[in-house]
């Protein structure tokens, strides 16, 4: 699979970028999608307005890891658009998975989006995905 690290900022025009990039891709697509931090007083509905895009665009695994990022995965499941949704409260709960059970989570040959904001540490996650 191809990786896209674009894990050091995130904020919701950056994200949907992310989203549009990873969306040109011609093979299964996942986005990794994590907390994005000082968005201040909208911070839960512009997660949600994330997944609701990633939904919409037809990503098709969508993975949302952290707090905030229940919202966005929230977004994404009320869209019914055909993608494929799991929640992790934890970055670590998502590495557990990924080392039980990678394939199922990202299919062998596709593109996949690991973006958050530097506090989240998916670099983790993009240093576990390079090993692979």
């Amino acid at each position: 699979f191809t990786v896209i690290d674009d894990c050091y900022n995130a904020n919701p025009v950056s994200m949907k970028a992310g989203i549009d990039l990873l969306c040109m891709a011609d093979t299964d697509t996942v986005a990794i999608l994590g907390d994005m931090f000082e968005l201040g007083t909208n911070e839960l509905a512009l997660h949600e307005e994330v997944g609701t895009y990633a939904a919409q665009k037809a990503v098709g695994h969508i993975i949302c890891v952290g707090e905030l990022s229940r919202r966005m995965y929230e977004g994404a499941i009320g869209q019914h658009a055909g993608s494929s949704t799991t929640y992790f409260r934890t970055r670590e709960e998502l590495l557990a998975a990924l080392k039980k059970s990678r394939e199922e989570l990202i299919p062998e040959g596709s593109t996949v989006l690991v973006k958050a904001s530097h506090g989240m540490k998916f670099s983790e996650v993009v240093e576990y995905l390079g090993s692979c």
